[in-house]
């Protein structure tokens, strides 16, 4: 049984065949862009905040893809995390070389969608669901 539960909005946001990922402070692994829905948040006005915070750029277009179910341990607290999966297009749409990040924690870096399952993309189940609708 999970100690925690948690709803996330994630975006999957491509250029051509490159997808925006983000790394947290101290994390071996990469996740996509989004963040925490709030209480009484739906998940994409969640994920448009989010982006915002994180990139500092408006979205100009929004659509649901999946819900997705993830459970993991962390510092032994089991955590149902529920995943609110978007398909999601910036304004300005631009592919810097090194994106930078509006929140100082984080790293953000454009990932070839052919080389996903290299760079510990979490939770794993997302990549199926990146190749299944940004065409990987």
């Amino acid at each position: 049984m999970p100690d925690a539960f948690v709803t996330v909005a994630r975006a999957i946001v491509t250029i051509g065949n490159m997808l925006l990922v983000a790394r947290g402070p101290d994390e071996s692994f990469v996740h996509l862009p989004g963040g925490y829905v709030e209480a009484g948040e739906e998940p994409a006005d969640a994920l448009v905040r989010e982006l915002r915070e994180e990139l500092g750029r408006e979205v100009s277009a929004l659509q649901f893809l999946i819900k997705l179910d993830n459970i993991f341990d962390r510092d032994g607290v089991t955590i149902h995390e529920t995943n609110h999966v978007f398909r999601a297009t910036l304004y300005p749409a631009r592919q810097e070389q090194a994106p930078q990040a509006a929140e100082p924690h984080l790293r953000l870096q454009w990932v070839p969608l052919q080389e996903l399952e290299q760079v510990r993309l979490m939770p794993p189940a997302l990549i199926e669901v990146i190749h299944q609708y940004a065409g990987a």
